[in-house]
């Protein structure tokens, strides 16, 4: 079985780029740090996420310049609906598996409700509690759509995760459903201390595991470069 795998391997990534089409793919991504940090320019700087990305990028021998910045919102439209176009980090959810291919997980990750700590009027103890609350969310996040599967009656939508921080703070929504990685580094960059949000329940139902995803009707050949290429990179 292995040496099938490497075979397969050897096959797929020795072809030249330009002769499976790679020269067409297109990678879409949002500012998120830490999992993704762009420029005040709309350049992708680095991030958690990124690195496992521009491996791949790197053994399939694709320029920098098929990787790009993006709003949340336009990046997943971009690979819901155009072949070639790959977006990331993005969490599986069954919308989305009607549109995407989940070529490769890059990061495991669990969600929260954060809230902040001076707030002692809030109390959710299961998922049910957190329904009289106003929520903050990023739209077509998976956050989002999660809640909205569930029928939360008072999401509050924005563009922009870090944007959704200073709602929280500024006390225009109540809870934001966060990863403690993604928290604490927008806090930081915020300049705010860690001790002002307070750590809720675990959204234990969700699965928030990071993947890059691409557009249903790219070419498999294209497909499965990327996925030898991801097992390659590990």
């Amino acid at each position: 079985m292995r040496l099938r795998f490497y075979a397969l391997l050897a096959v797929v990534l020795c072809r030249p780029a330009a002769a499976a089409g790679l020269e067409q793919v297109r990678i879409y991504t949002d500012d998120d740090p830490p999992y993704v940090m762009v420029s005040p320019e709309g350049r992708v700087m680095g991030g958690t996420t990124v690195e496992k990305v521009s491996r791949v990028m790197r053994i399939l021998g694709l320029s920098q310049s098929a990787l790009q910045a993006a709003p949340w919102a336009r990046a997943y439209q971009e690979a819901k609906t155009r072949p070639y176009a790959m977006v990331f980090p993005i969490a599986k959810t069954r919308e989305r598996m009607q549109f995407l291919d989940f070529t490769f997980k890059i990061l495991e990750t669990d969600v929260y409700f954060y809230h902040l700590a001076a707030r002692g009027d809030i109390r959710v103890r299961e998922l049910d509690d957190a329904r009289k609350y106003r929520i903050c969310v990023v739209l077509n996040d998976y956050r989002h759509e999660y809640l909205e599967e569930q029928a939360f009656p008072r999401l509050e939508v924005s563009p922009d995760s870090t944007l959704n921080v200073k709602k929280l703070v500024a006390g225009r929504c109540d809870l934001l459903p966060s990863t403690e990685t993604g928290m604490l580094s927008k806090l930081k960059a915020l300049g705010l201390e860690n001790t002002r949000m307070a750590r809720g329940i675990k959204l234990e139902q969700l699965d928030s595991a990071l993947y890059a995803a691409f557009n249903k009707d790219t070419p498999p050949e294209v497909i499965a470069r990327f996925k030898a290429a991801a097992a390659a990179a590990r």
